[in-house]
């Protein structure tokens, strides 16, 4: 590493480019936050190439602003569907035009966002993650390389107890209440107000009579509000019977929530994760079915990559496993009963992850170079660094995660179940 001399701090760059969120985190060797910046999702393969380069500069951009590019020594990138990514030639081009226009001149590795995400949650070089979030994933990982993935498929394959998955859920319950299969319930309420801002929404068939279960007419009236149907008289002024104001569609609750869910983009379903949380809060019998379906369906996912007698370390990543949420809490509990000696680790950082990955070379003073062992020395294990270097790694681990991944780094009692 040209220009690098022993006990100065040297600067590494980690990327963590999502669908929602790119985050990049400039560091030293020593630990130090140099620079740091958030842009929009920048996934290429969601966003398209275009799009994906002009928010991952914005990112680059900002996070060396008070840096010299040229004097970073590392960099690591995760990057969801990284294993396409050295077979298509466009995007490749694209990413090398990024680092050249950002004024990087250090090798650049891009990995997976499952790799990123396990070292997020421990420095160890190997276990199993359990990531959920809009999709599902889970990886047996070896090396700091996920080698054995099940799940990840896709929404329109998979991807089952994700946001997603969960979202689909509320939505059919909630067309179940309105077939008349299902009495009103707070999930439903909270559902139809997300796609209609109308309070309540629609009745179930059958409150609003036989008009009601046919889809011709419900509850809410001709202005669509929740409520008392008004009659013909009420919607003329002073309810004389004289010059009729213009009438509104009927709604028609069915059709009407389809058309909605459908006109949207499908992936959105996630969005209504939140909302079965708090239907299940408010004791909503169906959203805890939900919860506890989801909560087993991810279980049973990692179930498949890890080893039943293994004690490596289990991270869990996603928006639905980093927080205290229902299903978290339910796969916590599941997690310890099936694997009582592991540590239950959280992902939150996953930008400050892949600069510890894009550091862990420079410890040993070996450059990055792709294709080349990670660290120098006669490991212990396979994918494990001599003893001192593995002190300094942990040591820098723990110095560029934030205080509250520390404090979530191995989980206490789930609360809920």
């Amino acid at each position: 590493m040209s220009g690098s001399t022993p006990g100065k701090e040297r600067l590494v760059l980690g990327l963590d480019i999502g669908g929602t969120w790119t985050r990049a985190l400039l560091a030293t060797t020593a630990g130090r936050r140099v620079g740091s910046a958030r842009s929009a999702g920048a996934n290429p393969y969601a966003h398209g190439v275009s799009v994906a380069a002009g928010r991952i500069s914005t990112a680059l951009d900002e996070a060396l602003r008070d840096a010299d590019p040229g004097a970073v020594e590392g960099c690591v990138v995760g990057l969801a569907g990284a294993s396409q990514y050295a077979s298509d030639p466009a995007i490749a081009r694209a990413f090398e035009e990024i680092w050249r226009a950002a004024g990087l001149t250090c090798p650049v590795r891009v990995t997976s966002d499952v790799a990123v995400a396990f070292a997020a949650g421990t420095p160890a070089p190997a276990g199993s993650i359990l990531l959920a979030g809009t999709g599902a994933v889970a990886a047996e990982v070896r090396d700091r390389e996920p080698v054995a993935i099940h799940g990840g498929h896709g929404w329109l394959l998979g991807d089952d107890g994700s946001a997603f998955w969960i979202g689909r859920q509320a939505v059919r319950a909630t067309l179940s209440t309105l077939d008349g299969q299902a009495p009103a319930s707070p999930l439903s309420r909270l559902i139809q107000s997300w796609y209609f801002g109308d309070g309540d929404g629609h009745e179930p068939a059958g409150a609003a009579g036989v008009e009601g279960a046919a889809g011709v007419d419900d509850a809410a009236g001709m202005d669509g509000v929740a409520g008392p149907k008004a009659d013909a008289a009420s919607a003329r002024p002073g309810g004389d019977g004289t010059h009729a104001m213009p009438r509104r569609p009927p709604r028609r609750p069915i059709a009407d929530l389809i058309r909605e869910v459908n006109r949207r983009p499908a992936i959105s379903l996630a969005d209504l994760a939140p909302l079965v949380m708090q239907a299940r809060a408010a004791g909503d019998t169906t959203a805890d079915l939900i919860v506890r379906e989801a909560a087993d369906l991810l279980v049973a996912t990692l179930v498949q990559s890890r080893p039943a007698a293994s004690d490596a370390p289990i991270v869990l990543a996603g928006g639905l496993l980093v927080s205290a949420a229902p299903v978290r809490d339910r796969v916590v509990a599941a997690l310890r009963d099936r694997w009582p000696a592991a540590d239950l680790c959280t992902a939150l950082d996953g930008p400050a992850a892949a600069a510890w990955l894009a550091a862990l070379p420079l410890l040993a003073g070996e450059p990055l170079v792709a294709g080349e062992p990670l660290l120098a020395g006669e490991p212990l294990l396979p994918g494990q660094p001599p003893v001192a270097e593995a002190a300094q790694a942990d040591a820098l681990h723990a110095a560029l995660m934030p205080p509250e991944s520390q404090r979530a780094n191995v989980m206490p009692p789930p609360t809920l179940v």
